[in-house]
């Protein structure tokens, strides 16, 4: 049950990020010591693993052929979530809000 929360919470995220950019009290902080906070870590670590995953080249910002590839519907949509209009998704971009700080992948 607690993966299907973790999932749903991180989907959100992902697929909505209009919301979670317009509603920015409503992104817990990941210091939040409370089951909020404990959800919103889990979501910001599987949304974190999702970004570096799909991050193929390891450049530190989508392109629109790794969104293809790992995300289907953003990539259908990509002209709406890519903000800055480069091409890319950077993690503010795919993520839909700055709270949350991108912890890139050791290789």
């Amino acid at each position: 049950m607690k993966k299907v929360a973790i999932t749903l919470f991180a989907a959100m995220l992902i697929y909505n990020p209009a919301l979670a950019q317009s509603q920015k009290s409503g992104v817990p902080s990941l210091d939040e010591q409370s089951h909020k906070g404990d959800m919103a870590r889990l979501a910001q670590k599987k949304v974190n693993d999702d970004f570096n995953l799909a991050d193929e080249d390891k450049s530190g910002d989508l392109s629109r052929a790794e969104v293809a590839k790992h995300f289907p519907f953003r990539e259908q949509n990509f002209e709406r979530y890519d903000k800055n209009k480069d091409g890319n998704l950077n993690w503010v971009e795919f993520v839909g809000h700055d709270r949350w700080k991108r912890e890139s992948k050791a290789n």
